[in-house]
């Protein structure tokens, strides 16, 4: 968007409900404005109004934190998705015949976030959460969807994408993703080989829409030995015929 067109007063706003969200504790009117840059008048005059639409809450303390009405326009939001509706029981099928973790990825902004997943059987978080954002040059999905999307949005991405090292394993150069993107484009699947977290593998298969394009990643993860064995064979294999499957029922 043009910054001409940008409503500065709903950019801040917008702003605020970001800060809030990435803390992990509710946060003061001094924290959030030292962190705005904003006066404090400013800050208070917005948050005083988000309040009002319980956009924003206050603790007892008279710190600010996510208000409840996010929570039911999320809700909302969720029960429209057709993607999740149709996709679940395919996740839930696979994710008891592999015991492993699976999940549903979206791409928003540059980044993953998961819009579903299910546990493996020993209980042991290795998905993220509903939610939460992911890198997309270390991840299966995040390098999925770049393989898949047009040049001009993928420099786009890129050029504001710091190729961060999270692992010893983590691709750090453009000439290293983008060999690894062909690849992916050629074989139809992305694997994460320990290069978001140690020890941790997965691989990820797309969903198209029916123009062509691939808005949607399931994939599975797991503490994998290696890529080579017998054991994630079988998930790439079931990754993408249940890729295949959840493209055509949408």
């Amino acid at each position: 968007m043009q910054e001409g067109k940008i409503i500065q007063s709903v950019a801040k706003a917008m702003r605020l409900l970001d800060l809030l969200a990435s803390s992990d504790r509710p946060m003061t009117l001094a924290e959030i404005s030292a962190q705005t840059g904003w006066p404090k008048s400013t800050v208070h005059g917005l948050l005083s109004t988000m309040r009002e639409f319980s956009t924003v809450a206050q603790d007892n303390d008279g710190r600010y934190m996510l208000g409840i009405r996010l929570f039911e326009y999320g809700c909302t939001l969720s029960n429209s998705w057709t993607i999740i509706e149709v996709a679940k029981p395919f996740i839930q099928h696979i994710s008891y015949e592999t015991g492993e973790a699976v999940f549903l990825s979206i791409l928003d902004r540059g980044e993953v976030i998961t819009l579903d997943r299910a546990d493996n059987r020993t209980g042991l978080h290795t998905s993220a959460e509903m939610g939460c954002r992911l890198p997309v040059h270390c991840t299966s999905q995040g390098k999925l969807f770049l393989a898949y999307m047009s040049e001009q949005e993928r420099k786009s991405i890129l050029s504001r994408t710091p190729l961060k090292a999270y692992t010893p394993l983590t691709i750090t150069t453009p000439e290293a993703l983008q060999k690894e993107l062909n690849k992916i484009r050629a074989q139809g699947y992305a694997i994460e080989n320990g290069e978001y977290k140690t020890g941790l593998r997965s691989v990820s298969a797309p969903i198209f829409d029916k123009s062509g394009n691939v808005p949607y990643a399931i994939g599975i993860i797991g503490m994998f030995r290696q890529i080579e064995s017998e054991q994630f064979s079988r998930a790439t294999a079931v990754v993408l015929e249940t890729a295949r499957n959840i493209s055509k029922a949408l």
